[in-house]
């Protein structure tokens, strides 16, 4: 069920990435889930690099539509250029379900 996605972010610029998760081209209901998404330097890192959560407001769910947006700030994305990895979590309370996971890459900006 989890799908691969990289995803690229230019450094230290404002980040927003939106999808809406669906199943045979029907959007899911997200009332009542929260949404993880954590960046780190390679999987098994206890380090997190960067954090989004429906709690820290890094990550809105609009339950009308059905899309999830994550957002990350010019600067925490002012981290170094390279290619981490990341996981995205969805909970509904009962069910944990990783909906994306793949790379994230920070290409290097010149003005910074």
């Amino acid at each position: 069920m989890t799908a691969t996605y990289n995803l690229v972010c230019p450094q230290a610029t404002t980040f927003t990435f939106q999808f809406y998760p669906q199943t045979d081209n029907t959007r899911w209901n997200l009332t009542n889930y929260t949404a993880t998404l954590t960046v780190r330097p390679f999987a098994g890192s206890s380090t997190t690099t960067l954090l989004a959560t429906t709690a820290n407001g890094k990550i809105s769910i609009n339950t009308s539509t059905s899309v999830i947006t994550v957002t990350f700030n010019a600067t925490e994305t002012n981290i170094f250029p390279e290619s981490y990895v990341y996981d995205f979590v969805l909970n509904s309370g009962s069910v944990i379900t990783r909906l994306l996971e793949g790379k994230f890459i920070v290409t290097a900006g010149v003005t910074v």
